[in-house]
């Protein structure tokens, strides 16, 4: 039997001891007369949506073969014979540059196939296994190079590209150390962008440190270079920086300033004219002035090559030799990994080049979406807070914020792990479990079994049948047990909110747990079941005994006021800024809205009731709810599972997060 209800901590008077109660009526946030809730789509919406969908796969099936390829007369119309979209057609093969639309993109995964024929013939060098290597590019000669080549030849093995040079031109250079690899542009069967991107890509598997292309007529090949992670230092000389000739070589310049690593104009004043021209890019670094820099300033143009180069390495270092524990979570294998066994290494490496090149296509940096790669650090966040240094200059915001100090923000939060034991806690400590779904309870039972401490139980479920359900698992439960039918309104919140709104403002209980038993059907149906794992497995207990662990922190830090497990998918705000904008009114919350937000996704966590005071304050009733079914997004409870680590950084208290190493959820 469940316990009686005297069993339970006496709960203090609402009206002496209340912290919603105890705010005074001026200041007290209010509710509004009703909140916004999205409209569901009609019967008739539904229905064209199903059959639109039916009718798209039927077409689907037509254009499209059981891999995923486009059948051959879609092939001809949109591609040429190298898998490129014909001139005009970029818009209906990708969402955005590099990202082609979902029913392409299994066959442009193959793509680069058709490259090495093309330059299979060229006389590259096998790789030096002693020296990194340097590629130049340069069109016709590069006679007037030869100073910055010989340079060059002196530390690192130089593979130079001339692009339709004279035949016989350049070949002194290879007793200097050149490898000399003659390209015969004109003459090539492919197309010179298609034929640039194959030397890129041969390029490519010798890894070299930098590259240098010499003149506007070589900026294709240095934008080809950087979308194959290859850093490009551009080179001009008088005549490629003229601004009398700004009409005719302004789109050469501004792909030059758009897309290489580093930039070298001959004079100041000609650095000056291009941005001024184009004064958008006038937060790029990196943006040097050598005179002479092929003869002369060569040593510039060197040492900002091997400074870029080494960037990369630079930042993946910085990042491996940082707390390298914090880099487990990308040590859990995923659905959508590459094939083959990678390390963390070789993960962040991947990181790293990846978002260097949505950077520099100026692609939405969380589309496919990311990972958080570091325990405690957000890294939209971040870069979102630090657009020049992210964006503009394409570093990888994990490895600048730890060059920077790991200055604190709202990118950072601390994380904690498992005690080594169970350990019993002194706070008065209460669990609330909403079960729509009673079956899931005897799990949460177990877990708690793992911890030393025993919250009191305050359950709840929407039908008395449900709740006999209830009573009968948790008849031999060791402390209080209080079980209420509630409204099947507000999912898990309102259960929470304004059904335990006595317990919460009472003062019985220092700390409360809050869990539901989650489950998902439908379309999303595989989800529910990891998800929900993963929460009680950080937050309750299964391997660990996480509850105990979190009193135990709440325990030496009175100034938390909320945990919750770190999640590794990283979230905006979604389709919810109608709803936020209105509570956050109501709760009077002041702190800035970025594009990303950190909070306990799937709403369960444990809370001082002082940090949730406004939330308490705002006193919502079950009409407040929106009638199931409720939309997928957009509603009271999206917002409010959203917007409470504001509403406890408001109240004075700080937030925090778990985590037991080794867990996540796809």
């Amino acid at each position: 039997m469940t316990r009686p209800e005297s069993s339970l901590p006496e709960q203090a008077s609402p009206a002496t001891e209340s912290p919603a109660k105890d705010c005074p009526a001026k200041g007290r946030p209010t509710k509004r007369a009703r909140y916004f809730v999205p409209r569901q789509r009609s019967r008739l919406r539904r229905w064209i949506t199903a059959n639109t969908q039916k009718t798209g796969r039927r077409i689907g099936r037509l254009l499209f073969d059981a891999e995923g390829h486009p059948r051959a007369f879609l092939r001809s119309l949109l591609f040429d014979a190298y898998q490129r979209p014909r001139p005009g057609l970029e818009g209906v093969i990708f969402k955005e540059p590099g990202r082609p639309r979902r029913p392409f993109a299994n066959w442009l995964t193959g793509s680069d196939a058709t490259l090495p024929a093309l330059v299979a013939g060229l006389p590259f060098p096998p790789r030096s296994t002693g020296r990194r290597s340097v590629l130049v590019v340069i069109e016709k000669s590069a006679t007037s190079a030869s100073p910055l080549l010989r340079l060059l030849a002196r530390d690192y093995a130089v593979v130079l590209l001339v692009l339709d040079g004279e035949r016989g031109a350049d070949e002194a250079l290879a007793a200097d150390g050149v490898a000399l690899v003659p390209v015969d542009v004109a003459r090539a069967r492919a197309p010179r962008a298609v034929l640039v991107d194959a030397l890129a890509f041969r390029a490519r598997e010798d890894r070299p440190l930098f590259a240098i292309t010499v003149g506007l007529a070589t900026i294709d090949a240095a934008d080809a270079l950087e979308q194959r992670n290859i850093p490009v230092v551009a080179v001009f000389g008088e005549a490629d920086a003229d601004p009398a000739r700004h009409e005719t070589l302004g789109p050469a310049m501004e792909l030059a300033l758009e897309r290489a690593s580093a930039l070298v104009f001959p004079t100041p004043a000609a650095r000056e004219a291009a941005l001024v021209a184009m004064p958008r890019f006038a937060a790029r670094r990196r943006l040097a002035a050598a005179e002479a820099p092929l003869e002369a300033g060569a040593a510039a143009v060197l040492a900002i090559g091997r400074e870029i180069g080494e960037e990369l390495d630079c930042e993946l270092s910085l990042v491996l030799a940082t707390e390298p524990e914090r880099l487990e979570i990308l040590d859990i294998a995923r659905e959508n990994d590459p094939p083959g066994a990678f390390t963390v290494a070789q993960k962040l490496e991947r990181l790293i080049a990846d978002w260097r090149r949505k950077a520099l296509l100026k692609r939405h940096p969380n589309r496919p979406p990311l990972r958080r790669p570091y325990s405690g650090f957000h890294p939209l966040i971040y870069a979102e807070h630090h657009p020049v240094a992210c964006f503009d200059q394409r570093r990888y915001p994990l490895s600048h914020w730890i060059e920077k100090g790991r200055p604190p923000g709202p990118w950072s939060m601390p994380v904690f792990g498992p005690l080594p034991g169970p350990r019993a806690s002194r706070l008065r400590s209460a669990l609330h479990g909403h079960f729509f779904y009673p079956d899931l309870l005897p799990e949460l039972l177990e877990r708690l079994n793992v911890n030393a401490s025993r919250p009191d139980l305050f359950l709840t479920t929407d039908t008395p049948a449900k709740a006999d359900e209830l009573r009968a698992m948790t008849a031999s439960y060791p402390s209080a047990v209080q079980i209420d039918v509630v409204p099947n309104l507000g999912r898990d919140i309102g259960p929470f909110l304004t059904g335990l709104r006595d317990a919460l403002t009472g003062g019985g209980y220092d700390v409360f747990f809050h869990v539901h038993g989650k489950k998902t059907k439908g379309r999303r149906r595989a989800i529910g079941d990891p998800w929900r794992h993963f929460l009680w497995e950080n937050l309750i207990g299964g391997t660990h005994p996480m509850l105990d662990t979190v009193l135990a922190r709440l325990e030496v830090s009175p100034e938390v006021g909320l945990i919750h497990p770190e999640d590794s998918h990283l979230v905006n705000w979604a389709r919810n800024d109608r709803i936020v904008q209105e509570l956050r009114e109501d709760l009077e919350l002041t702190e800035p809205l970025g594009a990303y937000v950190d909070f306990p996704v799937g709403n369960m966590f444990a809370i001082r009731p002082a940090a949730m005071r406004s939330y308490l304050a705002l006193d919502l009733s079950w009409e407040d709810y929106p009638p199931e079914p409720i939309p997928d997004d957009g509603t009271l409870m999206h917002g409010l599972e959203r917007l409470l680590p504001m509403a406890v950084r408001q109240a004075g208290f700080s937030t925090i997060a778990v985590r037991v190493p080794g867990t996540d959820w796809d």
